[in-house]
């Protein structure tokens, strides 16, 4: 039986409150609202989305990042909803490691108020400035916390991250217990955290 993690105090993704800004200056930026372009976009663009985005930046001069939120509204309404991605990341097989994805994130949000956790499809982004940490469910029975630790050596438990969040984080931890969260594993947590002061 799958069980939904707890509700943390998550925030917006990055990419996606850039796509929201995008779209409210569309009217100054353009002469045209979010509505009237993705109408444009109904009635006179090509069928595929590739041919759409060429189409938007060759005869309007769109820029790539406009053109794509354009296209992105114009597929449906945009809600982001960190709850639900959560929910679906940990459903079915990954429900077991429910109980470890907690525990890293309260030790997470216990390490300033300024941590922020913007949850995207595959992973959630732990956030100061910039990203300084990931927890991504890998596999059914492991979950990675990928952390921004620079040039510091690898080894043991600490690897080199591999497809683990984006290019910031350098290393991770393979983590398929509880108790594979121990002292050593909050230290480079911390030590993400304060790198990123």
């Amino acid at each position: 039986m799958s069980t939904a993690p707890k509700a943390f105090p998550y925030g917006t993704h990055p990419a996606v409150a850039h796509m929201r800004a995008i779209a409210d200056n569309l009217q100054k930026k353009t002469g045209k609202s979010l509505a009237e372009w993705i109408a444009l976009v109904e009635a006179e663009a090509p069928a595929t989305e590739k041919e759409r985005m060429a189409w938007l930046k060759a005869e309007h001069q769109l820029g790539r990042d406009t053109a794509m939120t354009i296209l992105e509204f114009a597929k449906g309404e945009q809600e982001y909803d960190p709850e639900a991605m959560v929910a679906a990341m940990y459903d079915g097989p990954k429900a077991a490691l429910v109980p470890i994805y907690e525990r890293l994130m309260e030790l997470a949000l216990a390490l300033g108020e300024d941590v922020k956790a913007a949850p995207c499809s595959t992973y959630v982004p732990l956030m100061r400035r910039r990203q300084f940490a990931v927890i991504k469910p890998t596999t059914r029975t492991r979950i990675d916390l990928g952390l921004a630790l620079g040039d510091q050596e690898a080894s043991g438990r600490l690897a080199i991250a591999k497809n683990v969040g984006s290019a910031r984080i350098t290393h991770c931890v393979g983590i398929s217990r509880l108790d594979d969260i121990d002292e050593t594993v909050s230290r480079w947590l911390k030590e993400a955290y304060e790198q990123d002061a």
